[in-house]
C-alpha cells in the first residue's frame, strides 16, 4: 500500500513540475519556430492576430505612425518570424552584452509573463496564454520603449 502512495506522490510532483516549466518549453518552441523563418510554424505557437493588434495599439499610442500604410509596413516587419526572433533575442540581451534567461511570473492560471531576469520595466515582455493543460501560445508582446 505504501508503494502505491509513493508512486502517486512521485507522479503528482512530476506533473506539478512539468506544469511549472511548460511556459519555458513553449517559449523555446516559439523561438525555434521564429528562427525557422516560416510563418506557418510560428502561427502554430503564436496568436498572430492578437500580437498584431497589441503591437498596433502600442505603436499608435507612441505616435510612431503617420498613416495606415506606414503602420501596416511596421506591423508586417515586427509581427513576422524575423521580427519576433529579433524581439526574443533583444529581450534576452542584457546591458552587459550577455544573454540572460527569462524570468517567469504567473499573472493567473492561464497567463504567464516572461521577460529577462533582473531587467527593469523597459524591456520586452512576452505574454503566454494557456491552451489546454500544458500547451501555451504567445498572445502578446510588449515592446520596450527604445523600440517605440
Amino acid at each position: 500500500m505504501k508503494r502505491k502512495y509513493a508512486t502517486a506522490a512521485i507522479f503528482a510532483v512530476a506533473a506539478i513540475g512539468f506544469t511549472w516549466v511548460s511556459p519555458y518549453i513553449a517559449m523555446y518552441r516559439i523561438s525555434i519556430a521564429a528562427k525557422s523563418v516560416r510563418l506557418e510554424a510560428l502561427a502554430q505557437h503564436a496568436d498572430l492576430p492578437a500580437i498584431r493588434a497589441s503591437v498596433a495599439r502600442q505603436l499608435q499610442a507612441a505616435g510612431e505612425t503617420a498613416d495606415a500604410e506606414e503602420l501596416k509596413e511596421m506591423l508586417d516587419t515586427i509581427v513576422s518570424p524575423p521580427g519576433i526572433t529579433v524581439l526574443i533575442l533583444h529581450g534576452k540581451q542584457g546591458a552587459d552584452g550577455q544573454r540572460h534567461d527569462f524570468g517567469m511570473a504567473y499573472r493567473s492560471w492561464n497567463e504567464v509573463a516572461l521577460r529577462r531576469k533582473g531587467a527593469g520595466p523597459a524591456v520586452s515582455q512576452f505574454l503566454l496564454r494557456r491552451q489546454g493543460i500544458w500547451d501555451w501560445k504567445l498572445a502578446d508582446i510588449t515592446l520596450p520603449p527604445e523600440l517605440l
